[in-house]
């Protein structure tokens, strides 16, 4: 079990840019599919209101250090915890050769199940040994994953995948909190819930913070109406992470230091954009 304590939003971790090169993740869908082929003339990038010039744009192909993120508390009982550990294995099987897992479980507590990994059987035994149990620390748990990233970026890709069925009701940290080190710290993140009002404690509708969360992670929410959805649904967020671009622009015409609000639209293309809405360079 790790125990975690309370940070003031002041201690939040920060992501550092290169000096004058900013590198922004973006998936383009339509639908649920993504759309391939886009140029660096198709994307239009403001940095803090200010227009940029896109320097190059390239599909992402780096391995990805994926951390999953799961639910296990009371709510995910009987059925729900199995068809959790069936998709999460199931996307597990679907990662390729050089990509890397972790799993993080939390309920009451959190656990570091399984710290990252090429070692596929490592993760499949730990899922195969989830048990539902307890309340949920939700905040807390993405805050330890988030605190897990490594301190340098290398040639793979940081990413989470969040899973949850109920309310945050355990935790020392508060959502603001967490949406801040969301936003700071460079980690793209998807976020699955499970709505099924059969259960106490479970979610009823869409929650508010799990969609902010994923707006912070530069992700997206994906929403489950029953358990036998998430197998789907944990696919569709892998085949989204390999079909993201990566823009790269020099700056121009801002200031360098503190937060920088970044927006990203297209131009002679469809398509949804999503992106992480800024980076902070302290």
């Amino acid at each position: 079990m790790i125990l975690i304590a309370a940070l003031p939003a002041t201690q939040q971790p920060t992501f550092r840019a290169a000096v004058d090169v900013a590198r922004i993740d973006v998936s383009v869908m339509n639908g649920l599919s993504p759309v391939p082929g886009l140029t660096r003339d198709q994307f239009v990038i403001t940095d803090n209101g200010v227009a940029q010039s896109v320097d190059a744009v390239s599909m992402d192909t780096a391995p990805l250090d994926l951390t999953l993120v799961l639910d296990t508390s009371a709510s995910m009982r009987l059925d729900r915890i199995a068809q959790l550990i069936d998709a999460s294995k199931t996307l597990v099987r679907g990662l390729r050769q050089d990509d890397q897992a972790s799993l993080i479980t939390f309920a009451d507590g959190i656990s570091r199940a399984v710290p990252m990994t090429r070692d596929r059987e490592a993760v499949l035994s730990a899922l195969n040994r989830l048990v539902a149990n307890g309340s949920t620390a939700l905040n807390d748990a993405v805050f330890l994953a988030l605190q897990l990233r490594p301190s340098e970026p290398g040639e793979s890709r940081p990413v989470l995948l969040v899973f949850s069925d109920g309310y945050d009701n355990a935790s020392w940290l508060n959502g603001d909190q967490v949406l801040e080190a969301t936003r700071r710290s460079g980690m793209l993140m998807h976020v699955i819930e499970l709505i099924a009002p059969e259960m106490p404690g479970s979610l009823v509708r869409p929650s508010n913070f799990l969609g902010d969360l994923a707006k912070a992670g530069g992700g997206r929410q994906w929403i489950a109406d029953k358990a036998s959805d998430l197998n789907n649904l944990f696919g569709k967020a892998l085949n989204e992470l390999r079909a993201r671009y990566l823009l790269t622009y020099s700056l121009t015409g801002v200031k360098r230091e503190g937060w920088h609000d970044v927006k990203v639209t297209l131009k002679g293309a469809r398509g949804e954009v999503t992106a992480r809405p800024g980076y902070f360079v302290p």
